[in-house]
This record gives C-alpha cells, sequence and structure tokens, in this order.
C-alpha cells in the first residue's frame, strides 16, 4: 500500500510539472544588432548543442547547477514555436493595395514613387497574390465554433509557415532601394499600427494602443489551439518586443510569458550593424535615436519603440557575448538555463549573483522617484551581503512620489518644496502650464498629481540631463549605510540593477549573468 502511494505521489507532481511546462510563452527584446534573432532562431532549433560541462562558462557550484540544468533539458527539450512580430507587421502591410504600398513608401523613405515602382514592379504580380490572401483571411467568418476553429489554423499557417518566408522577400526588396529602407519602413509601420490601427496613418487613438499586441494575442492562441489538437505542449518565442506596452499586455493575460532581455557589448553591437547589416555610421545614429530614445513626448509614448524602457522592465536578462567559438555556446547556456527554470522551478537554486539581484529587485520598491526605480546592494568578494540601498531624496526630504504639483500651486505642504521650486516665475509657469488643468481634473481618480523635477527642470532650461535629479543613486545609498553604521569598505563590490516590477524568484528567475 506505501509503494503505491508513493507511486501515486510521483505522477501526481509529473502531472503538476507536466502542467507547468504545457504552454510558455517567452517574449525577447533588445536592440538592434545585440542577438535577439539569434536567441530566437537557438529556442526554435531541435537540439540546444550545450556544450560539455567542463567546457561550459560556468565555474565551481555554477558548473553543478549547470550539469543538473544539461541533464534536465536535454530529457525534456521542446523546440520553441517562432513567432516574428515582423510577420505580423507584414499581415497589416498586406491590406493595403500595391499602389497604396508604393505611396506609403514614398511618404516614409521620402523618395519619388518612380524608384519605388521601378525597383518593386518585378515584385508586383507576388505582392498582389499575397495582398488577395490576407484579405480573404480577414474576410473569414468566426460566428460560430467550427468557424473559429477554421480560422485558427489559418491563422497559424499564415503567421508561422507562410509570412515569415514572404517578410524575407518584402525584406529583400525594400533592401534594393537602400540598405536602411526595410528599417525604416517596418518601424514607421510598427508606429502607424499602434497609433491608428492601419499601416498607412499616424493619427493618434488611445483605442488602438494595443492593437498589435492584441493581434499578437490571437496568433498565440491559434499556436495554442493547433498544439492542442495535435497533443502537444505549446512553446512560443515572440521576437522581438520593442514598445513595452505590448510586453505589459501580454504579461497580464498570460501567467506564462517571460519577458528575456538579450544584450551584448555595445562594441559588439555595432560591429555586428557594420559587418552583418551594412549600416553606415549615420544609419547607425538613426537607428539608435528610434530604438533607444532621449524623450518621448504625447503619444509617443505609447506608440513608438522604447527599447530602454523593455529591458528595463524584462524578467530575465541575458548576456550574449559574441566572442565564442562554440556556436554561442555560452548564449545557448543561458537560454538552457532558464528554460529549465521555467519547466521546472527550484531545478537548481538561484546563482549568487541572482540571489543579490533578488534582493536588490525587492529594494528598488522603496524608492519613492517616479522617474525610475533601483535597488542596489553591496557585498564582499564572497557575496556576503553588507549593504542594501535604492534610489531615493536625501534623509529629511520628501521624495517626489510624496509631493504634489496641486499642493506646490496652492502653497500647501510647504517644507516639501525647495525656495526654487515655490519662486522662480519660469518654473512655476511651466508646472502651471502642465499641471494646472489637473488640479480639479476627474481624471485622477483620487491619484496623487506627483511630478518629476529633473524632467519639469529640465524642460524649463531646454536641457537633457540628469544633472537636477532630487534622487541619490542606489548605489550611494547602499554605501552610506556602510558609512554611517559600519562596514569593511575595501572589500564591498557594488551590485545594481533596474526593475519594472518584481517577480518571485522560482517564477520568474532574473539573472545579470
Amino acid at each position: 500500500m506505501e509503494a503505491q502511494n508513493k507511486t501515486a505521489n510521483s505522477h501526481a507532481l509529473e502531472c503538476i510539472y507536466e502542467e507547468i511546462g504545457n504552454f510558455v510563452v517567452i517574449g525577447l527584446t533588445g536592440r538592434t544588432g545585440s542577438g535577439c534573432s539569434t536567441a530566437a532562431e537557438i529556442l526554435s532549433s531541435s537540439s540546444l548543442n550545450l556544450p560539455d560541462v567542463s567546457h561550459s562558462h560556468y565555474v565551481e557550484n555554477e558548473r553543478r547547477k549547470f550539469r543538473i540544468v544539461k541533464s534536465y533539458i536535454e530529457k525534456n527539450w521542446i523546440s520553441f514555436r517562432w513567432l516574428q512580430v515582423r510577420s505580423v507587421i507584414t499581415r497589416y502591410i498586406l491590406t493595403m493595395n500595391f499602389n497604396e504600398l508604393v505611396n506609403n513608401l514614398s511618404k516614409i523613405l521620402e523618395i519619388e514613387t518612380s524608384k519605388i515602382n521601378k525597383s518593386f514592379d518585378p515584385f508586383k504580380a507576388e505582392y498582389d497574390e499575397a495582398h488577395d490572401r490576407i484579405e480573404k483571411y480577414l474576410a473569414l467568418k468566426d460566428d460560430t465554433m467550427e468557424e473559429i476553429k477554421i480560422k485558427k489554423k489559418d491563422a497559424y499557417e499564415i503567421y508561422f509557415e507562410w509570412l515569415p518566408d514572404f517578410s524575407n522577400k518584402l525584406r529583400d526588396r525594400l533592401q534594393s532601394i537602400s540598405q536602411i529602407s526595410y528599417t525604416k519602413f517596418y518601424q514607421s509601420v510598427g508606429d502607424n499600427i499602434r497609433a491608428s490601427g492601419t499601416p498607412s496613418s499616424n493619427e493618434f487613438d488611445s483605442k488602438k494602443i494595443f492593437e498589435l499586441a492584441s493581434t499578437i494575442n490571437k496568433v498565440i492562441k491559434s499556436a495554442h489551439h493547433v498544439a492542442r489538437e495535435k497533443g502537444e505542449p505549446c512553446h512560443i518565442v515572440i521576437d522581438a518586443i520593442r514598445n513595452p506596452f505590448e510586453a505589459v499586455y501580454l504579461s497580464e493575460r498570460y501567467a506564462d510569458f517571460y519577458l528575456f532581455s538579450i544584450n551584448t557589448s555595445n562594441d559588439n553591437r555595432l560591429a555586428h550593424l557594420r559587418t552583418s547589416h551594412k549600416f553606415s555610421e549615420q544609419q547607425i545614429i538613426d537607428l539608435d535615436k528610434k530604438e533607444y530614445p532621449d524623450r518621448l513626448l504625447g503619444d509617443q509614448k505609447f506608440v513608438s519603440q522604447n527599447i530602454q524602457k523593455c529591458i528595463e522592465i524584462s524578467d530575465i536578462h541575458i548576456n550574449n557575448p559574441r566572442t565564442d567559438q562554440y556556436g554561442h555556446s555560452e548564449l545557448r547556456s543561458q537560454l538552457a538555463w532558464y528554460v529549465s527554470l521555467i519547466l521546472h522551478p527550484g531545478l537548481v537554486t538561484p546563482t549568487a549573483t541572482e540571489r543579490c539581484m533578488q534582493l536588490a529587485s525587492s529594494a528598488k520598491l522603496n524608492s519613492g522617484c517616479i522617474s525610475r526605480q533601483v535597488g542596489a546592494v553591496v557585498t564582499d568578494r564572497s557575496y556576503s551581503v553588507k549593504a542594501i540601498g535604492w534610489n531615493d531624496s536625501p534623509q529629511g526630504q520628501v521624495p517626489c512620489l510624496l509631493r504634489s504639483a496641486k499642493d506646490l500651486m496652492n502653497g500647501s505642504d510647504e517644507v516639501a518644496y525647495s525656495i526654487y521650486e515655490k519662486n522662480n516665475d519660469k518654473f512655476r509657469d511651466a508646472l502651471i502650464g502642465k499641471y494646472g488643468q489637473h488640479k480639479c481634473s476627474n481624471i485622477l481618480n483620487g491619484r496623487n498629481l506627483s511630478f518629476c523635477f529633473k524632467d519639469l527642470k529640465n524642460e524649463v532650461d531646454g536641457e537633457k540631463n540628469q544633472v537636477h535629479t532630487r534622487s541619490l543613486h542606489a548605489e550611494e545609498n547602499a554605501f552610506l549605510q556602510i558609512t554611517k553604521y559600519g562596514g569593511r569598505k575595501s572589500l564591498a563590490e557594488s551590485c545594481s540593477r533596474q526593475l519594472a516590477h518584481v517577480n518571485c524568484a522560482q517564477k520568474k528567475p532574473t539573472s545579470l549573468a
């Protein structure tokens, strides 16, 4: 009887872990040239082709953990279905007929239609055929359960099998105009879709902010439907998410959604853009301005790419060294590590760095800075924690989160504001111009009308710097704890991390590795 109970318990645990691993969605984010597509290609392959444990970049106990991870993932690996966001954008592009495409290209690329026609005429028949196919797909009815099933199967074939290939052909055609045309056109169309729900208009409609994310969600559901019909687990990797609101949209809908940030050194990234993408220096500058904007105003906050914010809110951070000669062995090893933890939480304990990052991740929630929240942990060389800090205003001052533009305009809570804020006419004019209309507005719905002093001061001065921040850095605060309460400064090493939200370490593991 006891043996039977043990067998039943073992089977129950297997069922639980099987359920956890049946459905996983990984979104990839990172700057162009960092390796998102390489990571997606690895995750969608039939085998991870991991290095031997003795040849991995892990050492000591981390090497032992990798041995466990390698053994587990090689036994349980299931390749991911690769959903390319550009395929979703291509679907929207194909809602335009050929003449509309040419006119839109002319407008976005600032090139005469005659030149675009010359390049695209040989492609016209194939484009028209693709346009017709998308029109027929969009016209499919979904009133009954059977019609919904048919449309989901069609969606799976279109997005995962047909559109990736057609997108390659469209990319090649665009690059025949100029090397940057493909990137510039798809970026602009993506922004247009978020702004208006269409590929050709940038007129902002707040109801369309999640248009692209909503379509991605429908494609995920189609893949899940097909997998269930086949009796297979559904693992999806999305390459690449570049708007933070789309990441939040998917995170809110799927408990099993994880945002991976793929990072590489800037020198590696620039070298890759110059050699593989053939970008000029000016094209790289323009690309970085688009992907990593200094400041987004108005509706651009919602519709534009903002990879910096996507990286900040990522659940998992992975380093792509681009320097090893073993077929991206370090990148493969890290992907295997975190997929294993997603499929089997608790398979291995966090690394020493991850343990510190978990503390930093929690610490940043104490920050009263409304611009960004950062946590920091100071350790010795053995990763023994000596101090924890977060970015915040100095002791005795009021954090921006607790201050109110309404109070400042009304002269309330005077001790919370500086002499400059209370008396400088130019600053106060800017304050009233920006927040005066909201003093009695219902739009706040009971929320505090807090404001970022640094941002407002930069607007007044016409600057874009971090000089006027009221907060001490998280590292500063952490080291101040050592200064005030004692510690061994000579052995201290700082470890900090920016996050947008905190996740359970076993459910959503994090790393700087």
